[in-house]
């Protein structure tokens, strides 16, 4: 045999060594099964991670206690006379409100009147101030009490000249119904005469939810 002849048989032999052709794809099936493998490995662990993230970020239920707002809760009250009997009547005297900050207002259009066993120092209200037509105050004249509005419980006391508009700010932070009481006699028969006393005239409640 020549020894362009044995060249030839040589190479013939190559192409059809088992070693080229099973040794070599079983090997590139092996390394293509591993990428696959890592692949979907990574893939589920990247789902597993987004969904305890949304499960650490997803809203608490509807039911979960929450703190007081501190954003204010305002209400109005009058002070007016009824005018079937003539009595002064605070406008609504039973009310709900919510826990946390709440702001009150009273419009007094009541005469103006003395108070000389006044308590006028203001308390339970933030900073123990109230505003008296837009002026801040800790004590009011009792030259000029027509009424107050008093919550023995929580401890507030807040004074009304006639003619003007009181504005306080409490924090009620107690859920319940207390009842809250004028405690300035505006009565004709003195300080036990009607609507002192009077549920709906000069004493109702206050229910904080």
């Amino acid at each position: 045999m020549s020894e362009g002849e044995g060249n030839s048989a040589s190479s013939d032999l190559s192409k059809t060594d088992p070693i080229y052709t099973v040794v070599y794809p079983r090997r590139h099936s092996f390394l293509g099964t591993l990428v696959l493998g890592l692949l979907v490995g990574a893939l589920l662990v990247g789902a597993g991670v987004f969904a305890m993230g949304a499960t650490l970020s997803s809203p608490s239920p509807s039911g979960a206690s929450s703190p007081p707002s501190t954003t204010p809760f305002n209400l109005t009250l009058t002070v007016a006379m009824n005018p079937l009997n003539g009595w002064p009547q605070y406008t609504p005297a039973n009310f709900s409100i919510p826990r946390g900050e709440v702001t009150i207002t009273i419009v007094d259009d009541d005469v103006p009147m003395p108070f000389p066993g006044c308590n006028c120092n203001v308390t339970g209200t933030l900073g123990n101030v109230e505003y008296v037509n837009g002026t801040a105050t800790h004590v009011v004249s009792n030259a000029n009490v027509a009424h107050t509005f008093d919550v023995a419980s929580l401890g507030i006391n807040v004074l009304s000249p006639a003619m003007s508009t009181v504005t306080f700010t409490a924090f009620f932070n107690q859920t319940g119904t207390f009842t809250w009481v004028c405690e300035a006699p505006c009565g004709a028969a003195g300080p036990t005469a009607p609507p002192m006393g009077i549920p709906g005239y000069m004493t109702g409640t206050i229910t904080v939810t």
